[in-house]
């Protein structure tokens, strides 16, 4: 049976009421229109420590409730240079509830390298935290298969082509769905549904990229909850405010330096 990334018990729900509608915004901005967004010059986005409310795991005398988890996370942006693409698995072995998983990393980056390159207008980030019903595969293993399926190579031109063909945001979603239904294949031995799943969107349209330093987003899930923080540099805006947000010296550098680890899709 294929594992259920995106069942209603396990996925992410918005806090607002179905039918609550959102006024629209009368007053102009400080810093302007939405063309503001199109200045930004760099984009991280970073998954902190996904922490484990509840595994799935009941203590049995000796045995603690420990659990054997995969984390899996994918990433599609319309950038048309660097990281248009990318996923990562990994996997941890005994972790109980009320715990973290030990990661932190960037899971998307993008950075102005001269004025010819454009932000995205569109991230895609899903990311789902999957019980093993017995040990752990090698994650190499796994990703090997699934670079050889005939439906990721399929993907691959999709992805590359995103940003030259100015890809519908449902269409990319689509593509983030698909690609989680391709990993899910060769991740055998797990529960048919993960302990939890978020699949979120940042867009320019909904001003995601407007607000410039780093942003702490917050979702939560009946058994786990994620946090991501949302990074904005805009030099041109910046000076407007009269210097960074995010200070001088190594702090702003470290941000700068930052490569994601990644595999690119294509």
């Amino acid at each position: 049976m294929a594992i259920q990334f995106f069942s209603d018990e396990i996925l992410y729900q918005s806090g607002l009421k179905e039918k609550q509608a959102i006024p629209p915004v009368k007053t102009r901005s400080v810093l302007g229109d939405i063309g503001h967004s199109t200045t930004a010059s760099g984009i991280e986005l970073r998954l902190l420590p996904p922490y484990i409310k509840e595994n799935n795991t009941a203590p049995v005398l000796f045995f603690p409730g420990k659990a054997s988890l995969y984390c899996l996370v994918i990433v599609v942006s319309d950038a048309n240079n660097q990281l248009a693409g990318g996923f990562d698995l990994q996997g941890f072995p005994r972790i109980g509830d009320h715990e973290h998983l030990p990661v932190n990393k960037t899971i998307y980056y993008w950075q102005a390298l001269d004025k010819k390159n454009k932000p995205p207008t569109q991230i895609h980030a899903f990311c789902s935290v999957v019980k093993s019903k017995k040990g752990l595969r090698q994650a190499g293993e796994i990703i090997s298969q699934v670079k050889d399926d005939a439906g990721y190579k399929s993907l691959t031109g999709t992805i590359a082509s995103m940003a030259a063909k100015a890809t519908p945001l449902t269409a990319a979603l689509d593509i983030v769905t698909d690609m989680a239904k391709i990993v899910g294949k060769y991740l055998k031995n797990v529960e048919d549904k993960p302990l939890g799943s978020i699949v979120n969107s940042y867009t320019v349209l909904h001003g995601d990229f407007d607000k410039l330093g780093i942003s702490r987003l917050s979702y939560t899930t009946p058994k786990v909850n994620f946090e991501m923080e949302l990074t904005v540099r805009d030099k041109h805006r910046e000076k407007q405010q009269g210097g960074s947000l995010l200070g001088k010296g190594s702090k702003r550098e470290a941000v700068e330096n930052i490569v994601t680890d990644l595999i690119p899709i294509i």
